[in-house]
């Protein structure tokens, strides 16, 4: 509420009964503020009444003075702390929020700009003869906070599983997805600026779409697609978007694991069995079994080592998959709707030519016919052993002792020639 607290003819502000001044130490507990109204004594919750002027004497380490619930006094309402002590404390919101830090010997003026909230809006300004300084808490603002007299960086995360449009009030803050399939929409770049940007983590169980507004792109598309276990910077220019750091998503990297798949029915992989690329399934099927997969693009190299007689086959919750034999490996990739081959199964056509390496033939006697095999030739190549070789080359009982000889004498007795008529009839000349 604003100006509520009014005189009936005036129509000015009613503000609460005046204290002009309070001194407290500020030590061991922090101190409670509460207007000093009739329903708003000191009590088990407010240590003192709000005073227009306020002497501290802080000797105790991070302690605050929390200023009374706004909704209970007028805007314009003001008080002046003045820390006597030797130890900066803090003057917070009543809801905790800090307004402004009062260093030793410093002088602060808070005064409340709205009171619709308890917590409120304050302004602070530094009194006195010291050098005025910046006030951290005053300072603080997106992806800010104030820690004592310093600002620090700050990212506040917001967990999202519906649709959602990223507007002003998301900048610098990192927007955690935990729902399966939706968009996460972009409010025009004109109106987020030239300078806004935020932080966006998949940790869901489906791939998610960044829209930007009407014709605008990022990074020169018209949509971006996070996959599980993605995350990313996005920043915009004015006029578009652009991402950062895509890190992590289901083909950030080579994985393999071996999951027990025994049973029958659906089987979801969840949790560590998502995103890898590598999948050993073992254990025993009992009926036909399917491997449902999320409907995000990512591969599956798909080895089946299950045993039952039974069909396994991968495939997405409401989509199609495909099936991989007992003691085979297939590798599949999933389009975002179906699981699909990921290669081209190698087909040859038979009988393989001659030209192509074959014999051209699709039996064992056509083609040593092919490859120019007489009939003494093929008799030679089925021979079942060295004699019936030796007799389809036409070899008779000389012929044979002759192939089996083993030495040079044995086969001149063979044939019933002296050592020099067989080495005539070798060609090896004899000098007399």
């Amino acid at each position: 509420m604003t100006q509520t607290y009014t005189q009936v003819f005036g129509g000015t502000n009613i503000y609460p009964s005046d204290v002009s001044y309070l001194a407290f130490d500020l030590s061991t507990f922090d101190v409670i503020l509460a207007w000093p109204t009739e329903t708003n004594a000191p009590n088990a919750l407010a240590t003192y009444v709000a005073a227009r002027i306020m002497n501290v004497n802080c000797i105790g380490s991070s302690r605050k003075v929390f200023l009374p619930d706004a909704t209970q006094a007028s805007v314009g309402e003001c008080s002046l702390f003045n820390n006597t002590g030797t130890i900066t404390f803090s003057i917070v919101n009543n809801a905790g929020s800090v307004v402004c830090n009062v260093a030793p010997g410093t002088l602060w003026q808070v005064y409340m700009t709205s009171n619709s909230t308890p917590g409120g809006m304050w302004s602070s300004y530094q009194f006195g003869s010291t050098v005025s300084q910046a006030n951290a808490g005053a300072l603080a603002g997106a992806g800010l906070k104030a820690i004592a007299n310093t600002l620090n960086q700050a990212i506040q995360i917001t967990s999202l599983s519906t649709n959602y449009t990223l507007g002003v009030n998301d900048r610098a803050t990192l927007i955690n997805w935990t729902g399966s399939t939706g968009t996460i929409n972009l409010t025009a770049a004109a109106t987020l600026g030239s300078d806004w940007f935020c932080y966006i983590r998949n940790s869901g169980t489906s791939s998610i779409t960044l829209d930007p507004n009407g014709t605008e792109l990022i990074n020169n598309a018209l949509t971006l697609t996070m996959t599980i276990g993605q995350s990313l910077m996005i920043i915009c220019d004015g006029s578009n978007f652009y991402t950062v750091a895509n890190g992590g998503g289901s083909a950030a990297a080579f994985d393999y694991t071996s999951i027990n798949v025994g049973g029958t029915g659906d089987y979801t992989l969840t949790g560590a069995q998502l995103n890898r690329i590598s999948y050993n399934l073992t254990g025993v099927l009992t009926g036909n079994r399917n491997i449902i997969v999320p409907a995000t693009v990512q591969q599956y190299w798909i080895t089946n080592s299950t045993t039952g007689s039974f069909t396994l086959t991968v495939k997405t919750s409401a989509g199609t998959g495909i099936a991989v034999a007992a003691n085979q490996a297939e590798i599949l990739y999933c389009d975002g709707t179906n699981v699909v081959v990921g290669q081209t199964p190698t087909t040859i056509s038979y009988p393989v030519s001659i030209a192509n390496g074959g014999t051209g033939a699709t039996s064992a006697s056509a083609a040593r016919a092919s490859l120019g095999s007489t009939s003494v030739g093929d008799a030679v190549f089925t021979a079942t052993s060295a004699a019936n070789a030796q007799i389809a080359i036409g070899a008779g009982t000389v012929g044979a002792q002759v192939f089996v000889a083993t030495t040079q004498l044995a086969a001149q007795t063979a044939i019933g020639s002296p050592s020099k008529a067989f080495s005539v009839a070798m060609g090896i000349g004899i000098l007399s």
